[in-house]
């Protein structure tokens, strides 16, 4: 299996962090479920990194913010303003783990 060096791994915690802080502002739909995909996949990336590590917080945090963003089956909190809260903590969420993934 081939080594992600830290610059490969940079997206997955600057992605996330740039769509959700986009989101933000009033776009279309689709900008959203965009913004879910690239947040669950990088949720993912994040909590399979640290089960590997094997640290049960982390793996339980990126677990259940992979299952709130999941473009498949999409939560809805239906107001725009739970969600730029949500945002505005997993964005924190991301950046405090950049090291650490």
């Amino acid at each position: 299996m081939r080594n992600v060096s830290p610059e490969n791994n940079k997206i997955f915690w600057m992605a996330p962090i740039l769509v959700l802080a986009i989101g933000t502002f009033p776009l279309p739909i689709g900008y959203y479920t965009l913004s879910r995909l690239v947040v669950c996949a990088s949720a993912i990336n994040f909590a399979y990194n640290f089960y590997k590590k094997n640290n049960q917080t982390n793996v339980w945090i990126f677990g259940f913010i992979a299952v709130l963003y999941n473009p498949i089956i999409p939560v809805y909190l239906y107001e725009k303003i739970i969600w730029i809260v949500v945002n505005i903590i997993t964005i924190y969420l991301f950046y405090k783990n950049k090291d650490l993934n």
